[in-house]
């Protein structure tokens, strides 16, 4: 189920000065698709399904950029987008201490070397268009760690996501077609078998592959889910190598 995706370049710092202005033109003439955008949630929203890479320009002033960080990162880590920061060490050091959990593609330090940094842009808009021509896969689970470990054992093979709640799960699939689900069983507030439920239950997603990948495994458990027909039900013990042979096997299947 490829999916046609804009490539976006979103470029986003305190103001659109003389350098930003310069990045967005080196860009524009290599034939990218290139804006400014103000740092703030309600001007950064209106990319949040066409941007491919989110460019983040630092400046002096760390903490007024921090707002813009966390909003970009959660659209980064919803819609599997690149995030690119230009800065110096120091910043970054900021950075890091004020989102640890900010999900960077790559760090460009200052001064900004312009023809390095159109190569890198291309360079990851190829990838994504790559992954984006074969297999997407949902991964849903409350524990990030552990999502965040198998989203990089898949993510240069497949468009991966990643969601850590069951209601966030429907809410993306309402919206958004993807070719597998991988679903933890045993999440609050809305159970994985819950969530599959929901699932069959509505027309627009009741088709929709789901394998529970998960760390439950007793008896009760697992036929209370092999009754409700998913595609597969594999234990979080499962090595990196299994996992991948399991789901190149699945998708050979359903070809």
């Amino acid at each position: 189920m490829a999916q046609q995706i804009e490539n976006k370049i979103i470029i986003t710092g305190m103001s659109e000065g003389i350098v930003l202005k310069g990045v967005k033109r080196k860009l524009l003439d290599a034939g990218l698709d290139a804006t400014y955008s103000r740092p703030l949630a309600n001007f950064l929203k209106e990319y949040e399904e066409t941007a491919a890479v989110f460019v983040i320009y630092l400046s002096d002033d760390v903490s007024a950029m921090n707002e813009a960080i966390v909003y970009i990162n959660d659209l980064v880590k919803a819609h599997e987008t690149d995030l690119v920061i230009i800065g110096d060490l120091g910043e970054r050091t900021e950075v890091l201490q004020s989102v640890p959990d900010v999900r960077i593609t790559e760090w460009v330090e200052r001064p900004l070397d312009m023809d390095a940094f159109v190569k890198l842009i291309k360079k990851l808009i190829k990838i994504r268009e790559s992954r984006a021509s074969g297999k997407s896969i949902l991964i849903v689970d409350d524990d990030p760690t552990y999502a965040r470990m198998v989203r990089e054992w898949l993510k240069d093979d497949y468009q991966v996501f990643v969601v850590t709640s069951g209601m966030q799960a429907i809410s993306f699939l309402m919206k958004r077609k993807v070719d597998l689900v991988l679903l933890d069983y045993e999440m609050p507030v809305t159970t994985g078998t819950q969530v599959l439920r929901m699932l069959r239950s509505e027309p627009e997603t009741k088709d929709i592959h789901i394998v529970f990948l998960t760390g439950v495994g007793d008896e009760s458990s697992v036929k209370e889910v092999i009754a409700l027909k998913p595609e597969g039900y594999i234990l979080k013990s499962t090595t990196k190598s299994d996992l991948m042979k399991w789901i190149k096997v699945f998708f050979a299947n359903k070809a």
